[in-house]
């Protein structure tokens, strides 16, 4: 049974003619009388007495009748309000961010999005991006926003800024100018999972030095990170948005080391095999397109 056979049927009930029910719905009359034989047949029960001029509805078919409008009642209501809601961004979107641009970007770009859009409300996760990465992958987050690509098939990347990640120290710490001198400092790094951490990994994988870097402490956020730092325990890699603040009032100090630079981007990623929800998918595009 399929709404086209409903359809058919409605009509012809209506106007007690298959052929002005033909031209009603624009099908062939052949159409709208094979439409009810398969109706029929799936219902196991005669629809309409064809023994006179006017075709008439069965007993059978005035049960049916009822049930076949409000079927036809239902499908429209249910695309009416689809129809309205893919309309409307409303609703509560929840964005799981890592620390980098959840402090830096994710504030700013809510703020504008907000401007445009005063109706959607927001839940914001902080994350490592390998958690990040599990909440769109479980639904329980539909936009990600990231420093780091990690590959699946189901998520999209979109970028949508550059980041640089930079070498910090106490504001007391002599000037490193030299890889050489690097390898010798204590290091203050993010757990594993942490974007910055693995960039900075590869990064001194890819020098050959990986195993002489010195882990003095690893910490589970961004702001344990720059207290260490600014108390002269170690230094550290961090996004140079990420502790902008701290490096203009003197807290901490980057530190130049000859040869030394990581670029990176910041993506934004949803679940290629889910639909977004009108916020999500308004979120997305204004992110796009709006930094």
């Amino acid at each position: 049974m399929d709404f086209k056979q409903i359809e058919a049927f409605v009509n012809v009930a209506k106007y007690k003619s298959f052929s002005k029910a033909a031209d009603a719905i624009f099908l062939s009359q052949p159409t709208i009388s094979a439409h009810i034989s398969n109706l029929e047949k799936e219902l196991n029960t005669v629809l309409f007495d064809r023994s006179s001029k006017e075709v008439t509805l069965t007993p059978s078919g005035k049960i049916f009748l009822d049930y076949a409008v409000n079927l036809l009642n239902i499908r429209n209501n249910a695309v009416f309000s689809i129809s309205e809601f893919e309309k409307k961004i409303t609703g509560k979107l929840t964005i799981a961010s890592s620390t980098t641009p959840c402090r830096f970007l994710v504030p700013s770009l809510i703020k504008k999005f907000h401007e445009n859009y005063s109706s959607v409300e927001f839940d914001v996760k902080e994350e490592s991006t390998k958690n990040v990465i599990d909440y769109i992958i479980k639904g329980e987050a539909e936009i990600g926003i990231v420093g780091e690509v990690l590959a699946d098939d189901r998520l999209t990347y979109k970028k949508i800024a550059d980041d640089n990640l930079i070498i910090i120290g106490s504001p007391e710490v002599k000037n490193i100018t030299s890889l050489e001198e690097l390898l010798k400092q204590r290091f203050i790094l993010r757990e594993k999972g942490s974007a910055t951490r693995n960039i900075f990994e590869k990064y001194m994988d890819n020098l050959g030095c990986l195993e002489k870097i010195k882990v003095f402490a690893e910490v589970s956020s961004l702001e344990a990170v720059l207290q260490f730092v600014k108390n002269g325990i170690g230094i550290s890699i961090v996004s140079e948005y990420a502790c902008e603040d701290y490096t203009k009032t003197g807290l901490v100090k980057k530190i130049e080391v000859d040869g030394f630079k990581i670029n990176r981007d910041i993506y934004l990623i949803f679940h290629n095999k889910r639909t977004l929800s009108p916020a999500a998918r308004a979120f997305y595009e204004f992110s796009s397109n709006n930094i």
